[in-house]
């Protein structure tokens, strides 16, 4: 089973990812392919950088590319549980849905809450205001061609979360994720 996370950021994806590796789940995330190949042409790791290389490799390699190489990884290694986190295009999730037990997790969580979160965790937004978190997030979310298109991606989702609470609520969510996951994946094997 391979269950993707996207959300806007500061949304719980981090939390989510390390909870399902909690319970045995290998991770993955596409902005590590994306760092990986801005290491080795010795750029800075900041989120501008990282978007430019994650939209140059889309661009160069077809949009599905960071997830096709992640899913390679998977397959090679014969993991049976996986979450992939920073899936920014609709083609990703395409090519994640290749694998034909792959579930799509939305994250979702007021702005407030996640700029609140920003702020607290003190990374390379700590000192940006509320608008221009607003205005940085919006080129994420509707980019065009081998740019980040979330918002098309969230549309895609499996199943959804509203993050607004605890962590302890969130961990309730993602074990009724799992049952979900796992009823569907025992139907499509009767079927078979």
């Amino acid at each position: 089973m391979i269950i993707g996370i996207t959300g806007l950021n500061a949304s719980g994806k981090d939390v989510a990812g390390e909870y399902l590796m909690s319970k045995g789940f290998a991770h993955f995330s596409c902005s590590d392919v994306i760092r990986d190949f801005c290491r080795k042409e010795g750029l800075e790791l900041i989120r501008e950088n990282l978007i430019n290389k994650g939209n140059e490799l889309r661009e160069a390699n077809g949009n599905g590319y960071l997830a096709e190489v992640l899913l390679g990884k998977i397959r090679k290694e014969k993991i049976e549980l996986a979450t992939v986190s920073s899936i920014r295009h609709p083609d990703e999730v395409g090519e994640l849905k290749k694998a034909q037990d792959f579930y799509l997790l939305k994250i979702e969580t007021p702005i407030e809450v996640r700029y609140s979160r920003v702020k607290k965790r003190g990374n390379e937004r700590d000192g940006v205001s509320f608008e221009e978190f607003q205005k940085s997030e919006e080129k994420e979310r509707t980019g065009s061609g081998a740019g980040q298109q979330l918002d098309k991606v969230m549309e895609m989702a499996d199943y959804t979360i509203i993050n607004d609470g605890s962590i302890q609520k969130l961990y309730e969510n993602i074990n009724k994720l799992l049952i979900y996951a796992k009823e569907k994946n025992s139907h499509k094997k009767e079927t078979e």
